[in-house]
């Protein structure tokens, strides 16, 4: 499912979500739920001072940045957030371990 997103972002965005990962910043999961289909995550992104709140599910996803909010797109912000999933699913998987479920709403 993340990867499937990831395929539909835009490669300029895709490339600011990259190098989000490389300037540090910080994606705080508030809700990771997993569900048939893939997983339901809610959190915000922090950088700089900015925070932006991001949902994705298999149905939708949604940023409060003026891209997704304006624009309605794949912003930065969900390509940022999809690949630190992504990147936090393998590590888990190589370690044996199973991905937790994170419920604080």
């Amino acid at each position: 499912m993340l990867r499937k997103l990831l395929g539909k972002v835009e490669s300029g965005r895709f490339g600011r979500g990259l190098a989000g990962l490389q300037a540090g910043w910080q994606w705080e999961v508030k809700y990771r739920f997993f569900v048939a289909r893939g997983v339901v995550l809610r959190g915000f992104v922090k950088y700089e001072g900015k925070i932006f709140a991001i949902s994705i599910s298999p149905k939708s996803y949604s940023c409060s940045c003026q891209d997704y909010v304006v624009r309605g797109i794949r912003c930065k912000h969900i390509a940022f957030v999809a690949m630190v999933e992504l990147a936090y699913e393998a590590a888990e998987r190589s370690a044996h371990r199973q991905v937790q479920e994170v419920r604080s709403l």
